[in-house]
């Protein structure tokens, strides 16, 4: 299954120092949709005067191996409106497009620097979206309502085509012999409910896997009894949104509707839900709230932050270098949605002060 952009990003702001660690950002403005030569020329030229001061020849040579792979990847793909995020060493060798338009950037040292990629990512929803059918499975990852389609997994392809195969074979059965003629329907109806069967449990295990271990919501569309199929052990999970009646072919721009009216939802619920009683909570400062978020909660917490609102870094720390953000607000949102809470940007006046926070 593909681990979706936010994880990728995780997994590099984990990564401990190297021997070489390169980072590059690379932006697609509009009217772009591959990376010039030139540029990725320029990140090539970055990391070989790096790599004529390292001593360990190995290591070297796994990094640009590594490298070449990346800058591969970048030059095959086609996006557009958006950054690339190159991020190399010796053992990694990632090429992660965000939907945002981030400042251009190659960093050559000891540490992989992922964390512009990563708050961003951290200021929109990602949902994991599904349109399910017994002839097709199309999967989608929404970053705030851009999609991005999803590979299917091996597995699941060859459970659609037995899937198919068994189908095929039920509608075939033609026996002149009445008594064979119903046997023979018999296994063929038997075969077509043990492919459906396998087909169905593959897709609620690759759900699963994106609300437990993605740790994202999922927005499942299609057949209304294949959703309830696939849906059945899944409760308690993670948030898990069914809508059925959605064609298999549905275009593209349906499907972020979809996504688009499932996030103005839960957003208003939300809303509903908490700010009537923030006009009676008492101001926190940024630190309090951050001190809360190293401890232990009862619950998953929700943080309410004011459109454009910004504080240093530095006032949740006390430190001033090192800090993978200089804005504040950034190290909060991570750390809410690392405990599995909600955030919301709420527009400048809808608030009573610029940031609350909430463990309901």
């Amino acid at each position: 299954m593909e681990s979706l952009t936010i994880t990728r990003v995780r997994r590099l702001a984990q990564q401990e120092a190297a021997s070489i660690a390169l980072t590059a950002y690379l932006p697609l403005k509009p009217e772009e949709n591959t990376v010039s030569p030139e540029r990725l020329g320029k990140v090539q030229e970055k990391a070989e005067k790096a790599l004529a001061k390292l001593s360990d020849l190995k290591e070297g040579e796994s990094f640009r191996t590594n490298l070449d792979y990346v800058l591969g990847r970048v030059t095959e793909a086609d996006y557009a409106e958006g950054t690339w995020l190159l991020a190399v060493t010796p053992s990694v060798a990632e090429a992660v497009f965000v939907p945002f338009l981030l400042p251009e950037e190659v960093h050559v040292g000891k540490t992989l620097k992922p964390w512009p990629a990563f708050y961003a990512l951290h200021r929109v929803k990602t949902v994991l979206v599904g349109l399910v059918s017994e002839n097709t499975t199309r999967w989608f990852e929404a970053i705030g309502t851009r999609l991005f389609a999803l590979p299917l997994s091996p597995e699941v392809k060859e459970a659609l085509q037995q899937l198919h195969k068994a189908r095929q074979n039920l509608q075939n059965i033609s026996i002149d012999n009445p008594h064979y003629s119903e046997l023979f329907a018999q296994m063929a109806r038997s075969a077509y409910s043990m492919a459906l069967v396998k087909y169905t449990d593959l897709l609620r295990e690759e759900v699963s896997f994106y609300l437990v271990q993605e740790r994202v919501p999922v927005l499942l569309m299609g057949e209304e009894r294949l959703l309830q199929d696939i849906s059945r052990g899944l409760e308690g999970k993670g948030p898990l949104i069914l809508v059925s009646g959605i064609p298999e072919a549905s275009p593209l721009e349906h499907i972020q509707q979809q996504v688009a009216h499932y996030l103005g939802h839960q957003r208003t619920v939300l809303e509903q839900m908490y700010l009537p009683f923030l006009a009676y909570s008492e101001k926190q400062e940024p630190r309090e709230i951050w001190a809360l978020l190293q401890d232990s909660l009862p619950s998953a917490p929700v943080l309410f932050v004011e459109e454009g609102y910004t504080f240093p870094a530095e006032e949740l720390t006390g430190q001033k270098r090192n800090l993978p953000s200089r804005d504040g607000v950034d190290l909060l949102v991570a750390a809410v949605y690392e405990r599995g809470g909600e955030v919301l940007f709420v527009a400048p006046g809808k608030l009573p002060y610029p940031l609350m926070f909430l463990v309901p």
